[in-house]
């Protein structure tokens, strides 16, 4: 017989939610059975380990659910943080009514390469629409460094550690000689302490021409007004 059998309706009514109350408890009492000397885990070990991971990993999402945990959203903590770039300025040489006048560009890094190319760019699109360049007909090729050997080393430089820069061009016609002095002077603002003489080939189209081994200083005469420049 039902064990409600012998109340009314209500009663058995008021029984049922009694028990139905007690429904947690009797979750945390089948827990607690699963460890117990007789419980579950106990006989768990000779099962093997997958069962009883299996196992473990169920115990453990039930308990969390009757725990109230819930699982956090992504949280949103701003604007990732932005690497700011701030461009070396180097000198170059353009040209403004025939004569050599310094203009400030920026440029990746400041090696020699980087300036020579930054000199051929800058007679493209000049910083300033007044000033021009010799160089516009032409196109930077390659960069080439040699040292000096004690034979050649100037009388002005002994002790010193020095260097020839070879800046290789490439274009049709001959470079004036105000073209070689721009590439020439922009060369020994930037790198005076190590770069001591600058000699340009033209490579192509045609036979290689070599336009001689400069220093900026014979070169004084093509300075604009108020215009110094490097030795």
């Amino acid at each position: 017989m039902s064990p409600y059998g012998a109340m009314t309706a209500a009663a058995r009514a008021a029984a049922r939610r009694r028990e139905g109350r007690r429904g947690p408890a009797a979750a945390r009492r089948g827990l607690d059975g699963l460890g117990g000397p007789g419980g579950l885990l106990a006989a768990l070990p000779a099962a093997g380990p997958a069962v009883l991971l299996t196992v473990l990993l169920t115990v453990v999402l039930v308990v969390a659910a009757g725990c109230g945990i819930t699982p956090t959203e992504v949280r949103d903590q701003g604007r990732p943080p932005v690497i700011s770039y701030s461009p070396t300025w180097v000198t170059v040489y353009l040209v403004r009514d025939g004569k050599l006048e310094p203009a400030q560009v920026p440029v990746a890094s400041d090696s020699t390469e980087n300036i020579v190319k930054t000199l051929f760019r800058a007679g493209r699109q000049p910083p300033d629409p007044e000033l021009t360049s010799e160089l516009a007909e032409f196109g930077y090729y390659d960069t080439k460094t040699t040292r000096y050997t004690e034979a050649e080393r100037p009388a002005a430089n002994q002790g010193d550690l020095g260097y020839r820069l070879n800046v290789i061009i490439t274009g049709e016609g001959r470079l004036t000689r105000l073209g070689i002095a721009q590439i020439t002077c922009t060369v020994r603002q930037n790198k005076q302490a190590t770069i001591w003489s600058v000699e340009i080939t033209r490579l192509f189209p045609g036979s290689p021409e070599s336009l001689g081994e400069h220093s900026c200083f014979e070169f004084q005469d093509l300075a604009g007004p108020g215009v110094r420049l490097p030795p």
